[in-house]
């Protein structure tokens, strides 16, 4: 099973957040990054990118939800999602190196990325 994760990196703390999680389990062989950007943008070889990839994670860092909304623009209308300023009631600031509740996060999508791989083997 392949994962493919979009973290949105918006031009804030929790954009920078996702980014640095996203970062953390990107291994290439089982979770590779996808930039969210380049999906409506219609960009193909990053459109191939993302079909290669049996499942994804949008890594959102805030309610706007990029990386979501740049995977249902691509034809990707499966996928789970986290948003930062939601599920971890992170505020959103300026402070880029700002990492509250970073582990936790972390902990969250190592376990999403276990219920996939446990879902692909039943």
């Amino acid at each position: 099973m392949k994962v493919g994760i979009l973290p949105c990196q918006g031009a804030c703390n929790v954009g920078m957040m996702t980014n640095k999680v996203a970062l953390h389990f990107v291994d290439n062989k089982t979770v590779n990054m996808v930039c969210p950007l380049g999906l409506p943008l219609g960009i193909e070889n990053i459109i191939k990118m993302a079909a290669a990839n049996d499942k994804h994670i949008a890594l959102n860092g805030c309610s706007v939800k990029c990386s979501s909304k740049s995977l249902e623009a691509a034809g990707f209308n499966e996928y789970e999602e986290l948003a930062l300023t939601e599920d971890f009631k992170i505020e959103k600031n300026k402070n880029f190196h700002d990492e509250t509740n970073m582990d936790k996060i972390k902990e969250e999508v190592e376990a999403i990325i276990a219920r996939l791989a446990a879902q692909e083997r039943d």
